[in-house]
């Protein structure tokens, strides 16, 4: 295993740097981008580098002296460049942060590395290892990005993420082709594009919260309007969401519904959340407690009864089976989501239709092959 060698990046630390490498950007086929953040106390990630490699060589965007994202913006939302991270969920956050817009076309190597057969999630330095058998060293990935100056630990770790990354694209794109699957990654990083530019809706945020569907519908829509204003507040306040209420507590609220602020540390509140925000919290459960039906959310799901849970170890196994035809890991064909909602459409009618998520390429390798299950088993006395 060979240790790594990577260039000397260019600096880009000023809005003319950075509009001048920007315009050679655009006439790329494809970069490799990656940034650096901090987010231990803030809601949202601060920033510290954004690296880029391109076919003249790397660089280094220091967000702290930037203050014109216009020409990155236009080099981001350029068709004709093709963007690629690795596992890139947080990245195009940051970008979307940064800029306003998020990155595409997008490509994200650990996606393709799965379509091809490498393994599920794996993470940068185990893909470096198995295509260029180079040892990167990942300690710098927890260090101060904010910090100034960066140590040269800290500047070899940002350059190489983005020269192999840059390196081993075209080994991907190139069993990608073989296999025939550069539809598929096409289609799934275009659907990570339209989510992480979808608007957040903090109304469905609760969903998130476990056991929700516990609760009664009227203490559902209360659990709601809680995580609602939890949610606005750790905007607001840029810190994160247990900073202001844990979803336990919110949960304990929603459910017992004390009545004054002594009765919240029962809820599990601390006690400097309930000096803070106490009186606060109890008005949002009252109000909420007032609202007519109709603007209480649909009730949640409860879990699958035993037989539709059969079912589902059901077509699980079969995506098991299919995939390992495939040489892909079970859950890049179909996550467990999307199949229990698969269950869900047609148990009660026995006409069963398939999520979003598992039409375009997979609706032909593993969508249509569940669906004639279930509707077989429909079709069976003991499951009509």
């Amino acid at each position: 295993m060979s240790k790594p060698n990577v260039p000397v990046p260019v600096w880009l630390t000023s809005n003319e740097t950075l509009a001048a490498a920007c315009k050679d950007w655009l006439h790329e086929e494809f970069l490799a981008l990656d940034t650096e953040f901090v987010r231990t106390t803030t809601f949202y990630p601060k920033a510290g580098l954004v690296q880029v490699a391109s076919s003249k060589g790397c660089f280094l965007i220091d967000p702290l002296s930037i203050s014109d994202w216009s020409a990155f913006t236009d080099v981001l939302q350029a068709e004709s460049v093709t963007k690629v991270f690795h596992a890139c969920l947080e990245d195009l956050e940051v970008c979307r942060q940064l800029t306003g817009a998020v990155p595409s076309p997008l490509a994200d190597s650990q996606l393709a590395a799965a379509m091809v057969g490498l393994g599920a999630s794996l993470g940068f330095q185990k893909i470096i290892a198995a295509l260029l058998s180079i040892e990167l060293d990942k300690e710098e990935t927890r260090s101060n990005w904010l910090a100034r100056p960066l140590t040269e630990e800290q500047v070899q770790y940002a350059v190489a993420d983005v020269y192999y990354l840059r390196k081993i694209w075209p080994m991907l794109v190139g069993q990608l082709q073989q296999l025939q699957r550069t539809d598929w990654l096409a289609e799934d990083c275009a659907r990570t594009v339209e989510e992480a530019s979808e608007t957040d809706v903090p109304g469905n945020y609760y969903r998130r919260v476990k056991l929700a569907w516990k609760l009664r519908p009227q203490e559902q829509h209360v659990l709601q309007q809680l995580v609602v204003w939890r949610e606005l507040q750790a905007r607001e306040r840029d810190v994160p969401r247990n900073k202001i209420i844990d979803d336990n507590s919110l949960w304990n609220i929603a459910r017992y519904k004390p009545k004054a602020k002594d009765q919240l540390n029962r809820s599990g509140l601390k006690p400097e959340m309930i000096r803070r925000d106490g009186n606060t919290v109890l008005a949002v459960m009252r109000e909420a407690m007032e609202d007519e039906k109709d603007l209480w959310p649909a009730v949640l799901d409860k879990p699958l009864s035993p037989d539709a849970g059969q079912l589902l170890k059901d077509i699980k196994q079969i995506v098991v089976n299919r995939a390992e035809a495939l040489n892909i890991p079970p859950e890049i064909l179909a996550r467990k989501k999307p199949l229990e909602a698969l269950v869900r459409s047609g148990w009660k009618t026995g006409r069963y239709f398939l999520p979003d998520t598992l039409s375009g390429w997979r609706k032909n390798e593993i969508g249509d092959v569940l669906l004639a299950h279930l509707n077989q088993s429909a079709s069976e006395p003991e499951c009509s």
